[in-house]
């Protein structure tokens, strides 16, 4: 179960605050924040007003960068997103929004009355436990539960508050329960009183002009956080990454060379960089911004702004080193890197992140065997990524993929053995599986749905958490093309009909891409309820592989992870050889003339049919170390014991059932006709199958 705590007490900043209220234009304020490297800089700047929203947060307050240094180079700038803002040695909030193509030299404050709000919501971070086991025996919905009181944000109250803008839960010496909402008129406060006209340079007024104003409004209002870098991945998995979690990420780097690792036991400054991560290790994902307050109790609030906008998270927050402030006409914004983790991030509101210094997130853990067989390259990398079911899985496929496009290092054919490992809580054994990729125009590509099916389903199952979490991937890729075509199918010693339980043996060739063929003799049994005429099928893995029908048509529901788990182990791979006998079969059952529908209906699962047919000699699989191409088929006639004798099908039937054949493969094996002379049971053969993988 994923733990749900909300911090009663309130956050207090240890730095003195300045309410709302108390804001006046023309104050000259001093913003910290990291320029260059990890030391914090002072500058100057003006408050302009306050502009009231109707959404979260709720009032920003416009200011004016007076620093004549940071006005030449950008600005104020992306990464500088929750930088304190002081006004007499208090704190009134954070940077938080500027504009695009807009004048850097402007900028918008998230109020520090606003950023607190974050600790209004429940924390969810995922316990670093097993979870715990889900039973899989059902219990009566009718039994009513008994209700418990859950966390209820402090944002939902019972009566309106009549001051909206008042600070709930800071205390300091200056904060009072007397505090007045900005439109009221407070009396002015010597230490805060408004400067006078000689105090502010001819160049810089204490008010936006009418041209400002004008400008602000036709330009973008964004959150000043810095793009989402990326480490570690190339750049087209990124850009297919980019679309997925919709975030603004640059493959551009994004951490330090001696990778992420924990440092606990250091407490930051207001105005610190730091950074939110979503991967970390050998890859990076993650945003920078500026550290606003800390609380006695350990406690942050930072970016003025949300990171990703997810609610309640658990992400590792992390230090982080500036290199520079890159100036754009767009928006300007801080290149740098991230650091040691030193606490977690557990709430990504729109006022602000938040969460707790000295403090591990969970995640999950993946690993990456990389094989290059033509360069004799063999490196292993290891990420991890936020313990999150719907992200998580998403960034850990697409970074698993990234890593393994990276280190090829090209775009085009070739042929990747893949071979899978999930463990975790509740997985003792862990579940493997094993299959073949290639492709003839762009392998990599080739693999994606690959990645995210797998991931996702072990993150995303319906019937148990599976905590903690892990994946291990083997690639073995190489540009040759490792695959095997089915080339002839041929019956030894053919006969004009065949008993049903007959053994018949097969003789199939194969040939390797490009070298002499070989061939290999399976032996194959007929259904003993096999009738009229029936097909010899030998395939590869994945190719017409028959449909879950008894899921398809309600008749039957997976309940739980073990059945789950051995439907997926029964999934065809590519390097599999399938040879089965598919045709009509007698349905009768002893003692009745005809089927009922009960006997006409399909209730098992594939894992159990398979197991049947591959015990009874009706189906062989073969496993190979070749990506197997192509399908063959032969017709047969089954002559039961004691039915009367029937001519063998005529050219014009072959040749009906060979264009059905045909018909059956081109539209993917949906077709279900029989042919017209066919008997009351053969209606009720259907082969319905898809001939693409």
């Amino acid at each position: 179960m994923t733990s749900w705590a909300a911090d009663k007490k309130p956050f207090v900043p240890i730095d003195p605050v300045m309410p709302l209220s108390q804001v006046k234009p023309g104050m000259k304020a001093e913003i910290r924040t990291v320029l260059h490297g990890t030391k914090i800089s002072k500058f100057s700047a003006t408050l302009l007003g306050i502009i009231p929203r109707k959404t979260s947060p709720k009032n920003l307050v416009l200011i004016r960068v007076d620093d004549p240094y940071v006005r030449a180079n950008g600005g104020i700038a992306a990464g500088m997103s929750g930088s304190p803002v002081y006004v007499g040695g208090k704190l009134v909030g954070a940077i938080g929004y500027g504009w695009q193509f807009g004048d850097n030299n402007l900028g918008l404050v998230t109020p520090v009355e606003e950023m607190v709000k974050a600790f209004n919501w429940p924390d969810r971070i995922p316990p670093f436990g097993v979870s715990a086991k889900i039973p899989k025996e059902p219990i009566s919905a009718d039994v009513k539960p008994v209700a418990k009181d859950e966390p209820v944000s402090d944002d939902i109250k019972e009566k309106p508050d009549p001051c909206d803008f008042a600070i709930e839960g800071i205390t300091s010496a200056d904060v009072t329960s007397e505090d007045q909402c900005p439109e009221e008129e407070p009396a002015p406060d010597k230490e805060t009183e408004e400067p006078g006209e000689e105090t502010v340079s001819d160049d810089i007024k204490t008010g936006p002009t009418s041209e400002d104003i004008a400008k602000l409004y036709d330009a973008e209002l964004i959150p000043l956080g810095m793009p989402m870098l990326v480490d570690g991945i190339s750049s087209r998995v990124t850009e297919e990454l980019k679309k997925r979690l919709g975030l603004p990420l640059v493959p551009l780097g994004g951490a330090s060379s001696d990778g992420v690792a924990a440092k606990l036991n250091t407490t930051p400054e207001p105005g610190s960089a730091i950074g939110a991560s979503l991967a970390w290790g050998d890859i990076q994902i993650g945003g920078i911004g500026t550290l606003t307050a800390l609380s006695k109790d350990g406690r942050f609030i930072g970016f003025g702004h949300p990171m990703a906008g997810q609610g309640a998270v658990s992400y590792p927050l992390t230090e982080a080193t500036i290199l520079q402030v890159i100036p754009s006409m767009e928006s300007s914004f801080k290149l740098g890197y991230q650091g040691p983790i030193i606490g977690i991030i557990t709430q990504d509101r729109p006022e602000a992140i938040a969460g707790h210094i000295g403090q591990l997130a969970p995640a999950i853990s993946y690993r990456v065997r990389f094989n290059d067989v033509d360069s004799k390259k063999d490196i292993v990398k290891r990420f991890q990524t936020a313990a999150d079911p719907f992200t998580g899985p998403v960034i850990g496929s697409m970074g698993m993929l990234g890593i393994i496009d990276d280190l090829w290092a090209r775009r085009g054919e070739g042929t990747a053995i893949l071979k899978y490992k999930f463990y975790g809580g509740n997985l003792p054994n862990g579940w493997e599986k094993r299959n073949i990729f290639f492709s003839d125009q762009d392998l990599i590509g080739s693999l994606l749905i690959e990645f995210d099916n797998l991931s996702e389903l072990f993150a995303l199952n319906q019937f148990q958490e599976i905590r903690p979490f892990g994946v291990e991937l083997d690639v073995e890729i190489t540009r040759d093309a490792r695959v095997v075509f089915i080339e002839k199918l041929d019956i030894v010693n053919k006969k004009d009909s065949y008993s049903p339980g007959e053994k018949i043996e097969l003789e199939i060739t194969l040939r390797p891409w490009r070298k002499r063929s070989m061939i290999k003799r399976i032996p194959i049994i007929v259904p003993k309820n096999a009738l009229g005429f029936c097909e010899i099928l030998v395939r590869g893995g994945g190719i017409m592989e028959p449909e879950q029908e008894s899921l398809a048509t309600g008749l039957r529901a997976i309940s739980n992870l073990d059945d789950l788990l051995k439907e997926l182990s029964v999934k065809e791979t590519n390097n599999q050889i399938i040879i089965e006998i598919d045709g009509p079969q007698s349905r009768e059952k002893e003692g009745k003339e005809k089927p009922s529908i009960e006997d006409l209906l399909e209730e098992r699962l594939q894992s159990e049919i398979r197991a049947e047919r591959i015990k009874k000699g009706e189906m062989v699989i073969v496993d190979t170390n070749y990506y197997v191409e192509g399908l063959l088929r032969k017709m047969i006639k089954i002559k039961r014991t004691g039915a009367k004798e029937e001519a063998g099908p005529t050219d014009e039937d072959e040749a009906a059932m060979r264009a059905q054949a045909e018909a059956l493969e081109a539209t993917g094996g949906e077709a279900e006709d029989v042919p017209p002379d066919a008997g009351e049971e053969q209606l009720f053969f259907r082969m319905k199958r898809k001939t693409t993988r």
